[in-house]
């Protein structure tokens, strides 16, 4: 009978540590997926910032110009601000659901941001 159930609390602990796991890296992975299509969306990057720094292969709040919350890990800035980046505004980065701050001054972006008001 002790042995039903130590199985039982070793299901439920893993149970719960796989699905903060999953919750964990989903929600990153949609902040870097928002980021990776604002990236193909940029037509002209003249000083390849975006093209040698935003790569799947380096933590999202590493790249130039995130900023991470400390609590969360999720993206709470975007500051490109003078890159002279073109290109448009894709709806992706409205999955950015932590951003608090985008600063893309002194770049040619065209398109519309949806901002919900609560």
């Amino acid at each position: 009978m002790a042995n039903i159930f130590l199985n039982s609390a070793l299901l439920v602990i893993i149970h719960f540590s796989v699905s903060t796991f999953s919750v964990k890296s989903t929600t990153i992975l949609t902040d870097q997926l928002a980021l990776l299509a604002f990236k193909d969306n940029i037509i002209h990057d003249s000083e390849n910032v975006l093209t040698t720094n935003w790569s799947a292969s380096f933590p999202v709040c590493n790249w130039f110009g995130v900023s991470c919350g400390s609590k969360h890990r999720r993206v709470t800035a975007l500051n490109l601000t003078g890159l002279q980046l073109v290109g448009t505004l894709p709806p992706h980065l409205g999955n950015l659901s932590f951003l608090s701050l985008l600063s893309v001054r002194y770049n040619r972006f065209h398109g519309r941001l949806k901002i919900d008001k609560d």
